[in-house]
């Protein structure tokens, strides 16, 4: 493309991109901005290039652990976490949610450390999800908290297994 056709679609490229940067970030594995410009909170950079969202506080009052693949479950997964979707789910991606349930204090967290695929002679694969639980470290403020990761992978529809790790 030459001429001043191609000098034009040149100098449109960083204006679309711009514009997109909010859904193009978050498939590109970067935190979704908010509004003005800075990152969404709970948001940072997660495994395998996709967002991970992080909280203190959900509405889950007991361990639980939440495979979203469609629209529906995209929002129960939300719903629980107590805030509403960042947008909607990506095509292609999938969330795993790990609530772990109330807690007396400030401090606690959950990482997830690896996702990975379990092979079983004459069984179907499966994901697992390793996660460990962050704790305070020293004096911590005395609140009820209710810790969550939620993780954006790639669409699979084996069955997922979280495990604890220390």
């Amino acid at each position: 493309m030459g001429g001043w056709l191609g000098r034009l679609a040149l100098a449109l490229v960083p204006m679309v991109l711009t514009g997109c940067q909010g859904a193009s970030s978050w498939l590109a594995g970067e935190p979704i901005p908010a509004a003005g410009g800075e990152r969404m909170p709970g948001a940072d950079q997660g495994l395998v290039g996709h967002g991970t969202f992080k909280g203190e506080i959900s509405q889950a009052q007991s361990q639980t652990f939440l495979v979203a693949r469609t629209a529906a479950e995209w929002d129960a997964l939300w719903a629980l976490a107590g805030r509403p979707p960042p947008a909607r789910l990506p095509d292609g991606m999938m969330a795993l949610g790990l609530f772990l349930g109330v807690r007396t204090s400030g401090g606690y967290g959950v990482d997830v450390v690896r996702i990975g695929v379990e092979s079983v002679a004459g069984q179907r694969d499966r994901m697992v999800v390793e996660f460990r639980e962050t704790v305070p470290q020293g004096v911590a403020a005395s609140v009820i908290t209710s810790p969550y990761a939620i993780v954006l992978v790639r669409r699979s529809d084996a069955p997922v297994r979280f495990v604890r790790r220390p």
